[in-house]
């Protein structure tokens, strides 16, 4: 019998199924690597069965992250031992770029359970968080190859059909991709229509709840082994907690059980509601952070002159020069490869380059960038940094608000020099990334020395 804290393995006899309802018991070697797609309207059942999920997967010890988009999902820690990382009233670490950073590489070494509670956040802010998170823990599973789900809520909103953005990219990779990582998903929404189809269709595993537009029920058509008419019939017969449950070429009408723990979404009524006792970051949890301390959060420190950075941004990118002093022969060379490429590149290329690295992953749309670096907006939108966009240093999303900017340097280190991760020493590619966006701000030309022509 392990004493208190240890972490039995994934699948391990003392818990090697997952009790979804009272006839549905899914094995958890299952669900390793699956695309898991909970569906239905608001009402349905469906967030009660993302809920179980949950609690199932970590009471069989399955490390996983949940993308919270409305601060549901604190109430887990009522059995469950799980870090939350936000800025909500049940947060455990304040929710920074550089926290998120930290947490997603914590959470994969160590099996440490997250929910991330984005709920505070909006637009770009939001994107650029969950892209860095998410795009941590796709290179790091590259490495690592074990068993981890990461859970998104209100997913139409990540990977909408039909439109094409940088966030749709990582989710959609992570959900097609990810079983050769040990990277599986669960997908939540309410809106199945909306849902990028080739995810849906690629599902290995869903739970359809009751859905009344006709738009979702055809999706529904396209995913259930039935006729038109016999799909409407079922689903429209549904009631609150009851889905149709597909794997593989199995496809039944199921019961799921209530949730075990609190369900920070309930729907307001007159009754009060007793918050419940929640369970304290400790054991495994402590060791894990003790292991592998975070950051302390930093306020962000407003920019003076040209591409000042903030103190803490200043002092971690010092830490990270002084880590990589002696770069592998191998890596140095690599680096100083992409430095005399990047060179080449005109002024205001190079410019818009250092400073979207100094403030990753903060984003930026063309006018707010236009201002920071002292350049005319119309001449930043004739002629848009497609060098550096290709290299990958930066990326450009266009979101409703136009075209949209940020610093990519982690990701692209983690991609460029994952096979030199072992050599690079005990600060990794984490060093080498702070290393990198230093020598990027010695590449930028002050402002003064910029010339433009009409």
């Amino acid at each position: 019998m392990p004493g208190e804290g240890a972490l039995p393995t994934v699948g391990s006899p003392a818990m090697s199924v997952l009790t979804l309802g009272p006839d549905l018991v899914v094995p958890v070697d299952h669900v390793v690597g699956q695309c898991v797609a909970v569906l239905g309207i608001r009402g349905s059942g469906k967030s009660n069965t993302a809920g179980v999920l949950f609690e199932e997967l970590l009471a069989a010890h399955y490390p996983l992250s949940i993308v919270d988009i409305d601060g549901e999902y604190f109430g887990l820690k009522e059995r469950h031992e799980v870090l939350v990382l936000g800025g909500g009233d049940h947060a455990d670490v304040e929710l920074t770029p550089v926290t998120a950073a930290e947490v997603a590489e914590l959470s994969l070494r160590e099996g440490v359970p997250v929910v991330l509670d984005v709920s505070d956040l909006v637009g770009a802010e939001r994107e650029a968080l969950l892209l860095d998170y998410l795009s941590r823990l796709w290179a790091l599973a590259g490495r690592l190859r074990t068993p981890y789900m990461i859970g998104i809520e209100e997913c139409h909103e990540f990977i909408p059909q039909g439109v094409r953005t940088r966030m749709k990219e990582v989710v959609v990779r992570i959900a097609l991709r990810g079983r050769k990582r040990g990277l599986g998903t669960v997908i939540i929404s309410q809106r199945s229509a909306k849902v990028e189809k080739d995810v849906l269709t690629q599902a290995g595993m869903l739970f359809l709840h009751r859905v009344v537009h006709e738009a979702d029920m055809r999706v529904y058509g396209e995913l259930l082994p039935w006729g038109k008419a016999e799909v409407k019939e079922v689903v429209t017969g549904l009631r609150v907690g009851e889905c149709v449950y597909i794997a593989g070429a199995e496809a039944r009408r199921v019961a799921i059980r209530l949730r075990n723990t609190f369900h920070g979404g309930y729907t307001p009524a007159f009754h009060p509601v007793e918050s419940p006792k929640l369970r304290l970051v400790r054991g495994r949890l402590l060791e894990a952070l003790a292991r592998n301390p975070l950051p302390p959060a930093q306020d962000e420190v407003p920019a003076v002159g040209d591409l000042a950075l903030s103190e803490a941004r200043t002092r971690e990118t010092m830490e990270g020069e002084e880590a990589v002093s002696e770069l592998p022969e191998p890596v140095a060379l690599r680096v100083e490869r992409l430095l005399r490429r990047l060179e080449r590149l005109p002024p205001l290329e190079r410019r818009v380059v250092a400073f979207l690295a100094a403030r990753e992953p903060r984003a930026y749309t063309v006018h707010e960038l236009a201002a920071w670096i002292d350049c005319p907006e119309a001449l930043l939108r004739a002629e848009p940094p497609h060098a550096a966009l290709e290299l990958g240093l930066i990326a450009c999303e266009r979101l409703s608000r136009g075209p949209t900017y940020r610093g990519t340097v982690r990701p692209y280190v983690e991609e460029a020099f994952a096979p030199f991760a072992g050599a690079l020493g005990p600060s990794g590619l984490h060093g080498l990334a702070h290393h990198l966006r230093r020598r990027l701000a010695d590449l930028a030309p002050a402002a003064r020395d910029l010339t433009y022509t009409s």
